[in-house]
């Protein structure tokens, strides 16, 4: 009795498990090389890859239609050398048959040789068609044959045939397999179909098991090739396209590279540019200052110059008591110092309306206010220097503006002045400037006439320059500073949808033209009448707060002159004092915006305020500062008016008198 070992069996599995899993692989990879390749799932990528298909290979295609033709052709000599060995062999017939073939398939190169064969479709088509008629050909030629050389010297052609199909077409898998199961079955019928129905046989009974065995392993062998060409064919497809889609892509991004370089380099150079640009304008912004610095300093040099000796000289002339020429030369302190101001402010507004500080305030008016204001202001200069000032208006309704009421009554207080210092004084042509206003459909045209000198054209641009006088190159103060026309633009240039024009011819005059846009009547505002006294100041009691000891006693000397009682203090503490033993109500507060030791007016008013006030009545502050900006955007409501250093008397007198003249009125009614 045979007993197992258990440790040979432990051996065994594994080498059976081993064995069965490579036949699993071997069936498998079988599988694989005979599976059908399938169509690509996306229609358009299919019709895509057969356009493709048969572009590449339509010139293998033709080549292989010529050598089967000239094959075909060629074999004609093997058909003679039979006849020559067997006078019986049925020459005539095969040759009948070879040239069927031929002919049949020269049709089909000429086919082949037209575009259309580059459609892959087409071309199986054709392909398939000269297959069939070489096989029927050869097969016939077999039937009509001795059965004895039948199997070895033509049906040999049809393996012939056969390697064509699986080899030089480069056809596609699936036709040629049904191609070459259709050839087995005609092969198998003619073989036991013919001899019942014909007197001829395919070939000997004896040599067609031999046939079929070459058959199937050949059809075997070469629709496994055709299996793999076609999978190699549709995965080189794919690699194809996607390089193609790389290559589209990095042609694609390189453009956009291009592209970006480009835009990047332009940028760069429009950067270069700009930057040159700007420092172009800095140098020129860089000149214009130092050329505007340098004529305001010369413009306050000279009456600064002068008011030094005018003081001198007063001072000696009061020494001998010499009381008229004091008086003379008081007066001509008085114009130096006035001229001084005046440059200084204009240089200051001028400045801070090119800085941004000062900020429009729009309102809806009547314009023609501001124009009689205007008229009414300017007239007694204009007859001082023998020139007829007018105002015309084209329309009996109000013309209501939406502007800042004091920018504009300036701007055309600038305009007019100009026109009334450069009027031409001739015998027979009197001087006259113009001012009028015109409704448009959108805004109001403002208009300021003179038939003065004129302004050249090369001189257009350069009449808004600041210092600029092109009939004073003595400098002559009289005839202004050359900075009228550089704050009108200035303010203009701050006023929104207002636009300035002018026309100007040598001789004849000038025109300038203000645009300014309509403003809402039910908004309009009302022009404040100017009380009767505001130059009465006589017996007003103010105090005043200034830290400069020379300003100080300066004011409180022409607030003495002109007949107001005054009380001062320098800083905070002399405040306080002065505060405590005040015993009535001043008629005004007077005060600079920045005094000693980090104090502001708002602290004067901390002091003063709480010690006079009554009830609700406090008296009118009003500030006087370099820093009027700043005083103003930090006091707001908490003061009634601020004036920007330096002032001129008069100016300062009107102030005094309309804001104690207000409070007055105040007292009454309460």
């Amino acid at each position: 009795m045979l007993v197992s070992d258990p440790a040979s069996n432990k051996r065994a599995r594994p080498a059976w498990h081993a064995l069965h899993w490579r036949c699993r692989r071997a069936l498998r990879s079988l599988a694989d090389t005979f599976a059908l390749p399938l169509p690509f799932a996306a229609p358009q990528l299919e019709t895509e890859f057969l356009r493709d298909h048969g572009r590449r290979f339509a010139p293998f295609r033709r080549a292989a239609a010529l050598l089967a033709l000239l094959m075909i052709v060629a074999l004609a000599g093997w058909d003679y050398g039979h006849y020559v060995a067997d006078a019986g062999f049925p020459l005539l017939t095969v040759l009948a048959c070879r040239l069927v073939v031929s002919v049949g398939l020269t049709t089909l190169f000429i086919i082949t040789l037209r575009p259309s064969f580059r459609d892959d479709r087409r071309a199986h088509a054709t392909m398939f068609a000269g297959v069939g008629i070489t096989s029927a050909g050869m097969l016939a030629i077999c039937l009509i044959t001795p059965d004895t050389i039948s199997f070895t010297d033509y049906f040999m052609s049809i393996y012939l045939v056969m390697m064509y199909q699986y080899g030089f077409l480069h056809l596609r898998a699936r036709p040629v397999l049904y191609s070459t199961l259709l050839l087995g079955v005609v092969v198998v019928t003619l073989q036991y179909a013919a001899p019942a129905w014909t007197p001829y046989s395919l070939m000997a009974p004896e040599e067609f098991g031999r046939a079929m065995f070459f058959f199937v392993n050949a059809a075997a062998i070469g629709v496994g090739i055709c299996i793999k060409l076609e999978h190699t064919a549709r995965s080189q497809f794919l690699q194809a396209r996607e390089l193609r889609s790389a290559n589209t892509a990095l042609q694609q991004h390189a453009a956009q590279l291009a592209a970006e370089k480009e835009a990047n380099q332009i940028k760069a150079n429009a950067l270069i540019q700009l930057k040159e640009e700007q420092r172009n304008q800095a140098l020129r912004a860089s000149h214009e200052n130092a050329r505007f610095l340098a004529s305001a300093a010369h413009d306050l040099r000279q009456p600064m110059f002068g008011l030094g000796l005018a003081l001198e000289a007063m001072g000696q002339a009061l020494a001998r008591n010499d009381n008229a020429e004091a008086g003379r030369l008081s007066d001509l302190a008085s114009r130096s110092a006035r001229a001084m101001s005046t440059t200084f402010n204009g240089v200051l507004d001028l400045s801070r309306l090119e800085a941004g500080v000062v900020t429009p305030t729009l309102c809806d008016f009547d314009v023609a206010d501001v124009l009689r204001e205007v008229v009414a202001d300017l007239t007694p200069y204009a007859a001082s220097r023998g020139v007829e000032l007018r105002c015309r208006r084209r329309t009996r309704r109000a013309a209501i503006v939406h502007s800042d009421r004091q920018m504009l009554c300036r701007i055309l207080k600038n305009l007019v002045s100009n026109g009334i210092k450069y009027a031409r004084r001739e015998p027979g042509h009197p001087a006259l400037v113009l001012v009028g206003a015109v409704g448009l459909h959108t805004r109001v045209r403002l208009d300021v006439v003179d038939n003065g000198i004129g302004i050249p054209p090369q001189q257009w641009q350069r009449v808004f320059e600041p210092f600029v006088q092109l009939d004073n190159p003595e400098r002559d103060r009289e005839k202004g500073l050359g900075l009228g026309l550089s704050i009108v633009n200035a303010m203009i240039s701050l006023l929104p949808e207002h636009r300035l024009e002018f026309t100007s011819e040598v001789g004849r005059g000038t025109h300038f033209s203000l645009d300014v846009p309509n403003g809402t009547a039910s908004e309009a505002s009302t022009s404040k009448d100017e009380p009767d006294d505001a130059s009465d100041v006589a017996g007003r009691y103010v105090v005043l707060v200034e830290d400069d000891r020379i300003v100080l006693a300066a004011m409180e000397a022409l607030f003495t002159q002109w007949g107001m009682l005054v009380d001062t203090a320098s800083d905070l503490p002399s405040l306080r004092a002065l505060a405590q033993e005040l015993e009535r109500m001043p008629d005004l507060i007077i005060t600079d915006y920045r005094l000693p030791n980090g104090a502001t007016a708002r602290d004067v008013l901390d002091i003063v305020l709480p010690a006079v006030a009554r009830g609700e009545l406090v008296p009118p502050v009003l500030v006087v500062s370099g820093e009027a900006e700043v005083a103003r955007q930090a006091l707001g409501a908490s003061v009634d008016e601020v004036l920007s250093k330096p002032v001129q008397p008069e100016r300062l007198k009107q102030a005094i008198a309309r804001l104690a003249a207000e409070r007055q009125r105040v007292n009454c009614v309460e």
